[in-house]
């Protein structure tokens, strides 16, 4: 795809972030944090954008911590835990 075929969109998360992101038709791959999440048990809770790590988090409910959405591939995997997203 050439660069000038590049499209993007708003998106605007659930905790009221307003992203501009790659448009749904440059979607690759089987899942997508915004277009096509997959059906993690972290799914329903809030995300965010994290400009210093470059990764979308989704933020557990019952204690506030972030861990990376399993559908972003830019995420490293380290992050501050509680342990609530590993599925029980």
């Amino acid at each position: 795809m050439k660069m000038d075929q590049w499209k993007s969109e708003k998106f605007t998360t659930n905790t009221g972030q307003i992203l501009v992101v790659h448009a749904k038709e440059n979607c690759r791959g089987d899942h997508c944090v915004i277009h096509n999440p997959s059906d993690h048990h972290m799914r329903d809770w809030d995300l965010i954008w994290r400009d210093d790590r470059g990764c979308f988090e989704r933020i557990c409910p019952d204690h506030g911590v972030g861990h990376p959405d399993p559908d972003d591939r830019n995420h490293a995997g380290i992050h501050g835990c509680c342990g609530c997203c590993i599925k029980k």
